[in-house]
Formats: structure tokens, C-alpha cells, sequence
């Protein structure tokens, strides 16, 4: 293994040991009740180095994010210029929400946490909502290399579109999930996806 990927690599755990130590606080103190000393404390980090990785105490906890965005980044080597983007988007989402498994995967069981607590933590979500930003604006600029577009309006409305079905969907089975109702998030998917088709084209 190389020394840029042995380094990526320890600053992957250590992104992921801070992230797991913010939502344990967040989940038994409350955001406000957790300080950026309190995370670093139980991560075994100083707060200087803390602020290496995030930029909050919020973000933190959003590491699941991360892994998310790396997940869509592998499958957007598939795209086909030719072929409608929002189809192809809608199917890049599907194969990732298959990977949470409804919620048995790691990756899955992480996320739903993170759902969950974002439903009673006004900070975390607007923390959500900015990272939502940036990573929408990136989204945006690489498909717009990858498909050719001249500007980045199509692909903008693409990734908008999608992204909206995926919050309704991440969000709905988070609440079920609250509320013991057996909600499967792909079924849930499909289903934000038709409506909102028939709200965009009915």
C-alpha cells in the first residue's frame, strides 16, 4: 500500500471514530448539550485536531455522508450521456439504498441513526441542509464533465429532482423507523419517485 493511501486511510478512521463518538453524545446528551471539548474527549483527540477534520460539531456526525457520496461517485463512472440523467440518477440512489439493506447494514444501521436523530435536532439538519449544498454544487460540476452539458442547468435540475425524492424517502423511513412502523426504504423510494414524476409530468 502506498503512503498517500496508508494516510488516507488513517484519516478515514479517524474521521469515522470522531463521527462515532459525536453521535453517541448527540444521542444521549443532545447536539446542545454536547461541546466540540466533549467530542474530542471521547474520540481521544485534542480540539485543535478535531477542527482538521469538521468544521462543527454538527458535521461530525454526518460522516455516513461521506460514505454515501463515495458510494454515487463509484457508480457515475456508469453514466450514459445518452441516456435520460434523471433515469439514470433515480438508478445510481436505488443501487445505493439497496447497499443500507433497510437498515441491517452497517452503513445502514449508521445512516438510520443519523436520520432519526436529524428529526429532533434542529441543528443537525440545518448542519444536513448546508452539506446538502455543497455536495449538490459538486454533484452538479461532475456530471456536467461527465455528460458534456454546456452549462449546468440540466444537470442541476437532475440532481435537484433526485435529491428531493431521496430526502422524502431517507426521511419517511427514518420516521417509521421512530415510530416502530415497518417502512422498506426501497418500496418507499419507488414510490417518492413515481409521485414526484407525476407532480413534475402528470
Amino acid at each position: 500500500m502506498s503512503e498517500t493511501a496508508l494516510r488516507e486511510r488513517r484519516r478515514r478512521q479517524t474521521e469515522r471514530e470522531i463521527g462515532d463518538a459525536a453521535l453517541e453524545l448527540f444521542e444521549s446528551r443532545g447536539v446542545d448539550g454536547t461541546t466540540v471539548d466533549d467530542i474530542a474527549r471521547a474520540a481521544g483527540i485534542s480540539p485543535r485536531t478535531f477542527f482538521r477534520y469538521f468544521p462543527s460539531k454538527e458535521r461530525a456526525a454526518l460522516v455516513p455522508h461521506v460514505d454515501l457520496d463515495e458510494r454515487v461517485e463509484a457508480l457515475l463512472q456508469q453514466l450514459v450521456p445518452s441516456r435520460p440523467l434523471l433515469d439514470q440518477l433515480e438508478e445510481v440512489w436505488r443501487a445505493v439504498m439497496r447497499d443500507f439493506d433497510n437498515g441491517r447494514s452497517e452503513s445502514g444501521r449508521l445512516l438510520l441513526r443519523v436520520r432519526r436523530l436529524m428529526q429532533h435536532e434542529p441543528a443537525l439538519r440545518l448542519a444536513a441542509v448546508g452539506y446538502d449544498e455543497e455536495r449538490t454544487d459538486a454533484l452538479v460540476a461532475r456530471l456536467r464533465d461527465l455528460v458534456g452539458a454546456e452549462d449546468d442547468l440540466a444537470p442541476r435540475v437532475a440532481v435537484e429532482a433526485a435529491g428531493v425524492a431521496v430526502r422524502v424517502a431517507l426521511d419517511r423511513w427514518a420516521d417509521s423507523r421512530e415510530t416502530s412502523r415497518t417502512t422498506d426504504l426501497l418500496e418507499t423510494y419507488a414510490e417518492t419517485c413515481r409521485l414526484l414524476r407525476g407532480t413534475i409530468a402528470p
